[in-house]
């Protein structure tokens, strides 16, 4: 069954779903390690929220500068090829950091590797969108999302067994970035639909976003939120007593409530509309973050409630990128789906510096409180725009 699956015309399809999600879930596996293990090294440099939010925010900056070029490379560069290179590269990436224990280096180390591996998500995920079939596109970005999530969980695990300190973290990270070249090179079907002529740049990205403004505001929203969860929530639970042990635990239950919570929110999203189960998650995102201050320092009640918090919060991106799916053709989903990326890239930027702001302002609950706000912004900025249930 293994060597047909490898082998065989009727598996090509699932082959290069596999090799998509894979790369993209191997790259979350690399972030879930990066995004906390640099928090914890700065805050033990710094002891500035500030200073954490700023260097995450420039990943988010590469995010952006990148995916207004990524659809032009990918019409001109085989895309199995580019993004395997740009896996390879954000791995060498990550054994510089030990090497140059610099807040003015990391700031640039983590956006050169940003650049790389933003390229790696646009390809998958375009990929993805373009093997999907109508009726079932949520679901299948549903079981992308989750198994991005188990990667990201799967981060914070291998923090929690290696620590933060030393070479053995970032060469842990390095590995795994070098691992997720592997399944682009070995399971081989249908390629990556390169973009058409003239759908690259701001240019093609802002037609395909007017076609779907409530999975830009989606991309958006959940920019600054997951941004802020891995780059702030550690320094958040370290501020409220947790262990560097714990800590790893928390970011794992929150990757855990991705993977629980994807496929149902995605098969919902199918049946009712993916417009109004992104209002939905956005309800529940204004409420739990309040739920979450009221929990404090109690260990099962938080881990409880963040496992649901970043799971439904998750939903923003599953069903954003189902319902440009559902909007654009094939050839477009590139420019869409960069589109997408560079709104994340934005929430992304603007996300931790303000939630690090008002961490230091109000300490700690500016971080819960700016994630209900950001919940609040997207059901103002959506609300005009129609469903598509049943289409």
């Amino acid at each position: 069954m293994i060597a047909r699956f490898f082998s065989s015309a009727d598996y090509a399809r699932n082959r290069s779903l596999a090799a998509a999600i894979l790369s993209a879930a191997l790259a979350g596996c690399g972030f879930g390690l990066l995004m906390p293990l640099i928090a914890l090294n700065l805050e033990a440099m710094t002891g500035s929220g500030m200073v954490v939010g700023v260097n995450g925010a420039a990943a988010a900056l590469s995010t952006i500068i990148a995916t207004p070029f990524i659809p032009a490379l990918l019409a001109r560069i085989p895309p199995r090829a580019l993004m395997a290179a740009c896996a390879l590269a954000t791995g060498f990436g990550l054994l510089a950091f030990p090497v140059i224990p610099d807040v003015t280096a990391w700031w640039v180390l983590r956006f050169l590797v940003g650049l790389a591996v933003t390229v790696v998500f646009v390809g998958s995920e375009t990929w993805i969108n373009q093997l999907a079939k109508p009726g079932g596109r949520a679901t299948l970005l549903a079981v992308y999302a989750a198994t991005l999530a188990a990667g990201w969980g799967s981060g914070g695990l291998i923090l929690s067994v290696v620590g933060s300190q030393g070479f053995a973290p970032w060469i842990a990270g390095a590995a795994i970035f070098f691992a997720g070249a592997i399944p682009l090179f070995i399971l081989r079907g249908p390629e990556l639909q390169p973009p058409g002529a003239g759908e690259s740049g701001f240019k093609a990205m802002a037609a395909v976003a007017r076609l779907a403004p409530a999975a830009i505001i989606a991309g958006l929203i959940f920019g600054a939120m997951e941004t802020s969860i891995f780059t702030l929530m550690p320094v958040y639970a370290g501020r409220i007593g947790f262990t560097e042990a714990m800590i790893g635990v928390l970011v794992a239950a929150g990757a855990l409530g991705g993977i629980a919570l994807q496929v149902p929110i995605g098969r919902l999203a199918d049946r009712t509309g993916a417009v109004r189960t992104l209002r939905l998650v956005a309800v529940g995102a204004v409420i739990l973050p309040l739920l979450i201050a009221l929990a404090g320092g109690t260990v099962w009640l938080l881990l409880s409630l963040i496992f649901l918090f970043a799971g439904l919060s998750s939903a923003f991106y599953t069903v954003g990128l189902a319902h440009l799916g559902e909007r654009v053709k094939a050839t477009s989903l590139a420019a869409a789906n960069s589109a997408f990326i560079f709104a994340y890239g934005v929430g992304s930027l603007v996300g931790p510096p303000a939630a690090g702001a008002a961490m230091d302002v109000l300490n700690p609950w500016g971080l819960l409180l700016t994630f209900a706000a950001l919940a609040v912004v997207y059901l103002l900025g959506s609300w005009r725009e129609k469903d598509m249930a049943g289409h």
